[in-house]
């Protein structure tokens, strides 16, 4: 890590205590995660457990340790958000996700342990279906019988089991996935065949190293915490579909990338907002003195879509976020022309658009440029577009169009895709049974 990432000389770290909570076996398995991050980390950290057997102990856990904890890690959303709107939380926290690989370990745990399970006929709760969607179109197994209710605030919670109770009882599914532990437990006493998805040891690993830095962010007081919020812009005919599912994933991953080179951690809001923590040591490298936008030219060149960035500082890590958020609201404005820095006092920056990295360098200067730009605007020019909505295509739909045989229409929707003026989609739903058709996105806005 470089030492840009580090305090000012004669300004030591302080030693970390995060609080873990949850039910008992998964803040067993959090502890192990954090024996691993602490005997990894440069300074003192330690890691203290509340572990319960019912959700109505949560809150007296907590209490009874937060006046030793600088910042907490809570077993999914409901648990962070019912301390939340308990109004007994008292530190900066966050959440284990539940969502990709939780879901890929639920489902091949229900298919070594369940007899006679058939994993596309499934009740699933917590999720967002175009989580569920596309976990299943990545192992290629149809979601005609998934049935999904998503966690949608504490009330949903309520009626969780009787969905899943709903779904066996008409012998709609064969097995029930919750996040639930109440849930999980009424639903096996109920003799319904039920797991619970838990978040893989690396996802636990990434959680617990943000609550790291976010408790670094609290000993260290004032403007020693750095928020960055990272949003995307993307046209309203985009939001909800597919591509914004992939567009998402890429943003994450590219973030991730950037981030690790200053010891940064990534949080995905939603499908378009992230938050990046880091010190304020490492934020000013990023902005080069605060007089460049982070991640703006590396992440709008590598997406072909705009970004909006606004990063903050402030006395408390819930203040820093808070600015970070106001930040990037203001650069969404500016439409992603320049990043916002705030840090609640009087300091707002307007940071610039840097120059582009050679790795952040749009892939618009590849040899097979020309022809792919010749190519995709053939495509569109044929299928008179109408303006705002996307264009999807698949082999038989280039071939017919560019009149040539379906060999050579997946050779250039593979052109299209090398030069990024095309974004694969998760395959279709195919009614008529058989291999589902594999469609692609075309990403006309290049064309402008």
């Amino acid at each position: 890590m470089s030492d840009d990432t580090e305090p000012a000389a004669g300004e030591r770290v302080p030693a970390v205590t995060v609080g873990l909570f949850g039910p008992r076996r998964l803040v067993k398995t959090m502890a192990e995660v954090g024996q691993e991050v602490a005997e990894r980390s440069a300074h003192g950290v330690r890691f203290l457990t509340g572990g319960y057997d019912d959700q109505s102990e949560a809150e007296e856990r907590y209490l009874r340790l937060r006046d030793r904890i600088d910042s907490a890690v809570f077993p999914g959303p409901w648990a962070f958000d019912l301390a939340t709107t308990g109004h007994w939380l008292t530190v900066p926290s966050t959440h284990l996700p539940l969502t990709g690989a939780a879901l890929y370990a639920a489902l091949l745990r229900a298919s070594l342990t369940i007899k006679d399970v058939d994993l596309s006929r499934v009740s699933i709760d917590s999720l967002s279906l175009a989580d569920v969607t596309e976990a299943y179109g990545e192992i290629g197994l149809d979601t005609a019988q998934v049935y999904d209710v998503p966690y949608d605030g504490p009330e949903s919670v309520d009626g969780f089991a009787a969905f899943h109770r709903d779904k066996r009882e008409r012998q709609h599914t064969t097995v029930a996935l919750t996040t639930i532990l109440s849930v999980e437990r009424e639903l096996r006493a109920d003799g319904v065949p039920v797991l619970r998805i838990a978040p893989t040891r690396s996802s636990v690993r990434d959680a617990l190293e943000t609550a790291v830095l976010l408790g670094q962010g609290t000993r260290m007081g004032a403007h020693q915490l750095a928020m960055i919020a990272v949003q995307v812009i993307p046209s309203g005919a985009e939001s909800g579909d597919y591509w914004q599912q992939e567009l998402a994933l890429s943003t994450h991953q590219k973030l991730l990338s950037e981030a690790r080179q200053v010891g940064a951690s990534v949080t995905r809001r939603s499908d378009t907002l992230f938050l990046v923590t880091t010190t304020h040591g490492a934020l000013v490298r990023l902005t080069e003195q605060f007089t460049v936008a982070p991640f703006l030219s590396a992440l709008t060149a590598q997406l072909g879509v705009p970004v909006a960035v606004g990063a903050g500082t402030g006395q408390t890590a819930r203040a820093a976020e808070a600015n970070a958020l106001m930040a990037v609201e203001e650069s969404v404005d500016a439409g992603g022309k320049v990043a916002v820095y705030l840090d609640g006092g009087s300091d707002r920056l307007d940071l610039e658009p840097g120059p582009a990295t050679a790795d952040a360098a749009p892939v618009e200067s590849a040899p097979l440029d020309q022809r792919a730009l010749e190519i995709v605007t053939s495509i569109a020019s044929a299928m008179s577009a109408t303006p705002g909505r996307q264009l999807v295509v698949d082999v038989e739909s280039v071939a017919a169009i560019m009149q040539v045989t379906q060999r050579t229409g997946r050779r250039m929707l593979k052109e299209l895709v090398e030069a990024g003026l095309a974004w694969p989609l998760p395959p279709a739903r195919s009614t008529g049974g058989g291999r589902p058709r594999q469609q692609f996105r075309l990403l006309t806005e290049k064309l402008d």
